[in-house]
């Protein structure tokens, strides 16, 4: 993905330190640590944006920080990145959206620029994303960009469910016909 990014209403760049006192509100926020295993710390928000930096420079994508168009706020971070779930290792495409701004459509905007990009520039032929049981919003937004509930899973200690979506290019390219 060429970034900026710019979406409807929302401009994303790779996640970096400039954007630490913004993730530090946001992943802090108790309400979205109850989704994400606990607030993050200060501590936890440096070694995300580390981990991050190092995804960018090894992959060429990750998350990015979304900010909102008309105020330059930072609302979001997600994008596509690699994770290792269900015993494999996968292209995610994730996201978080500041609670101020939850139920905005928000998380559907940035998740359909991230699938673009997984299927366009990356090349991907599948993605996946999961969230725990108990987050229906999430789960709605998957259900919203196309994926599809795959399975219950474990993810870092905690219940998980994975969904996977499929690219439509990839589908018609690999399927035969017999003869």
């Amino acid at each position: 993905m060429v970034w900026p990014v710019e979406t409807a209403r929302l401009i994303g760049e790779p996640l970096c330190a400039r954007h630490r006192d913004g993730l530090i509100a946001m992943l802090g926020d108790p309400r979205v640590g109850a989704m994400l295993g606990g607030p993050a710390t200060p501590a936890d928000v440096d070694a995300h944006i580390a981990t991050m930096a190092a995804h960018w420079d090894e992959h060429g994508f990750g998350w990015y920080a979304w900010h909102d168009r008309e105020t330059g706020a930072l609302v979001a971070r997600g994008g596509p990145k690699h994770a290792h779930i269900a015993g494999r290792d996968e292209v995610e495409i994730g996201w978080t959206v500041a609670p101020e701004r939850w139920n905005q459509g928000l998380a559907t905007e940035l998740g359909a620029a991230s699938i673009a990009h997984a299927f366009g520039p990356l090349g991907l032929a599948e993605v996946v994303s999961f969230t725990l049981p108990s987050n229906a919003a999430s789960r709605r937004v998957m259900e919203k960009l196309g994926f599809v509930y795959e399975r219950d899973t474990d993810y870092r200690g905690w219940p998980h469910v994975l969904y996977r979506l499929v690219s439509t290019s990839s589908a018609r390219s690999t399927s035969r016909s017999v003869e």
